[in-house]
């Protein structure tokens, strides 16, 4: 059955993570989402990918999914991506044009955009970006993946940086989509740039100017803009305020996990810094720890180690990759520190109960501290991202350190918190301090971002000038 929607000109919205790539095909004119998808286990060793995706029909879905060769490298799987979006539209929305010709902008969520303040285009003749968005790359180098690095001997810490070649996931996804889909522009969609309002005082480190030049300030970035920007324009609306008059403590958690304290609908303060590693720990990340540790842990800290086709310092390598929650208790999933903390095991339910103790504890520290500086006058307290989503029992240990505020949870509305609603209250209507849970949505905020892009070029029809 095919659709009497047909919409003329589409945004593909794209986000790439190490080993996997969501999607969602959206309509320009109401950002209607008409196929959406992700690839997992993508360049995963011992592993085939596989792209799993759901048609969006008039009033039903239609759910699909296929495997792919165990070797199938990354820029392979999104071109294949690119092809099912192709086979599904003519399929299910035929209207006599191939969907690549219909795809006007292809917006894409990026990490670390430096000081950048606007989303960056990318076009061909016009792919001066690339040069920045490599030189950015080594900010978040084990989140983004790919980098390549002298063999001459010089470490990552001294050589300069503008001077090494970085290839990381959405380079390749940019290269890919001027190649595939040369009549649309690429957008890219910073993480770093809804933190661009943070105080002066707030993103400076107290140290002096590095010897040799960095391709940018060496500041606090923060990270997980997209995702922030999301929540509080959902949260905005559920309680039919001006996102500008919103005084929020977010703390987005998943196996990367970061908290933001917005001021008027802007951010003030947030956990990350330079790179996504600082503020709390994640599933395989250390956080914030004395930066005089890896030294001890590691003595040989600075040499260049391989991961993932990628050369990186067994700094980086330690505190990325096998630091966190991992390093605790063995395993990154929260959801099964979680599932053992009451296990009869004493010897077993120790190690989980540590990891969980940890993390509760150093979200306790960014919380308090932002509702401190709120000084009390916050809209409420979210919780987003996987585990912010799923774990009623964080949620609940948090509410019960804010009871003596008149903090009180609605034990059975938090512990039934599903999809179904975007935003979901789960304290008590005489709760002092409200508490909510919010379904996150970057790839859609991607869509918005260009979007806005697009209309302040006059491209709204998708046609660029």
């Amino acid at each position: 059955m095919s659709s009497p929607f047909q919409p003329k000109r589409m945004i593909l919205a794209v986000n790439c993570g190490s080993s996997s790539i969501k999607f969602k095909l959206c309509s320009i004119t109401n950002l209607q989402v008409l196929i959406s998808g992700q690839a997992e286990n993508v360049v995963t060793k011992d592993t085939k990918p596989t792209i799993s995706y759901v048609i969006h029909e008039d009033d039903h879905e239609e759910k699909e999914s296929e495997e792919e060769q165990e070797d199938m490298q990354y820029d392979a799987v999104f071109e294949r991506i690119i092809q099912i979006l192709e086979e599904s539209w003519s399929k299910h929305f035929p209207n006599g044009a191939a969907a690549r010709d219909l795809i006007a902008a292809v917006a894409h969520r990026v990490v670390h955009g430096g000081t950048e303040t606007e989303p960056m285009e990318i076009y061909p003749g016009h792919e001066e970006g690339l040069t920045k968005l490599e030189q950015l790359s080594d900010f978040a180098p084990l989140h983004v993946c790919h980098a390549s690095i002298p063999s001459s001997g010089t470490n990552r810490v001294t050589v300069n940086i503008s001077n090494l070649i970085q290839n990381h996931r959405a380079i390749q996804v940019v290269k890919s989509c001027l190649h595939h889909l040369p009549e649309s522009h690429q957008v890219l969609c910073f993480d770093t740039l809804f933190h661009s309002t943070l105080p002066e005082h707030v993103y400076t480190y107290p140290i002096s100017e590095p010897p040799q030049p960095s391709p940018i300030p060496l500041r606090k970035y923060g990270a997980h803009g997209l995702s922030y920007s999301s929540i509080l324009r959902s949260v905005a609306e559920y309680l039919d305020k001006p996102q500008d008059q919103c005084n929020l403590i977010i703390a987005h958690l998943g196996s990367g996990a970061s908290v933001c304290q917005i001021r008027d609908g802007k951010s003030v303060d947030t956990s990350m810094g330079l790179t996504p590693l600082d503020g709390l720990p994640g599933g395989t990340r250390t956080g914030s720890v004395d930066p005089v540790l890896i030294f001890h842990h590691t003595p040989s800290c600075s040499d260049s180690v391989e991961w993932n086709d990628t050369k990186v310092t067994k700094a980086e390598m330690v505190m990325n990759k096998e630091g966190g929650m991992q390093a605790i208790c063995g395993t990154s999933k929260f959801g099964i520190i979680t599932s053992k903390l009451d296990d009869t095991n004493p010897g077993e339910a120790n190690k989980y109960q540590l990891a969980y103790n940890v993390f509760l504890d150093r979200l306790l520290n960014y919380v308090g501290a932002y509702l401190l500086k709120s000084r009390g006058q916050v809209d409420g307290i979210v919780f987003s991202g996987g585990i912010g989503e799923k774990s009623s029992r964080l949620r609940s240990d948090v509410a019960r350190y804010f009871d003596w505020m008149g903090c009180i949870i609605d034990q059975k509305v938090n512990d039934n918190v599903g999809k179904e609603k975007v935003v979901t209250e789960i304290t008590a209507g005489d709760s002092k301090i409200r508490m909510f849970v919010c379904m996150t949505d970057e790839e859609n905020e991607c869509a918005r971002m260009t979007l806005d892009v697009m209309k302040k070029q006059g491209a709204v029809d998708g046609r660029w000038q």
